[in-house]
């Protein structure tokens, strides 16, 4: 009798584990589970948010300028304060308009796993290097502080939607 309470406990847990979810959500318009993990905009007009994709992890790096667009395409690199350079593998760019007529671009990166883990573990700053037509590069710095739920983020991202990881 005792296996059987702890069943029901157990699947009534899981079942309400997206309920409980802070990163995973239902989108009422697709009626697909997405999991997001977004910063908060930094001084300088820049915000981070990671996706699951099939492809992999995807970081979009949002950048709002003054005057004109950067054209940031392109592969780019962050560092990362342990020294370490992590590749951010380009996959598209949107452009927009943003709020008191400044310019926004929204750079796509897939990313490893393992760069999301050092960002969430690191204690200082993170620095991107965005390329860009002009200037050469974008440098966009966040603090490592913006990324402390990134190792939760990962957790709950992989038990919601569990059945898309592949082995890795």
């Amino acid at each position: 009798m005792k296996t059987f309470w702890k069943l029901i406990i157990l699947t009534v847990f899981l079942w309400c584990s997206p309920v409980s979810a802070e990163f995973c959500g239902v989108n009422s318009e697709t009626a697909k589970t997405e999991c997001t993990f977004k910063t908060n905009y930094t001084a300088k007009d820049t915000r981070i948010s990671v996706t699951y994709t099939p492809q992999g992890w995807a970081m979009t790096v949002t950048v709002v300028r003054k005057k004109e667009f950067a054209f940031i395409e392109g592969d780019s690199k962050a560092k990362t304060k342990n020294g370490e350079m992590y590749d951010l593998e380009y996959v598209t760019t949107s452009r927009d308009m943003a709020p008191r007529r400044k310019l926004k671009e929204m750079p796509v990166y897939i990313v490893s796993e393992a760069f999301l883990h050092e960002m969430g573990s690191d204690n200082g700053k993170v620095l991107f290097w965005l390329t860009a037509e002009d200037p050469k590069e974008v440098e966009v710095k966040f603090s490592s502080g913006m990324f402390e739920d990134m190792d939760a983020f990962i957790a709950e991202t992989k038990t919601v939607l569990g059945d898309q990881f592949k082995d890795e």
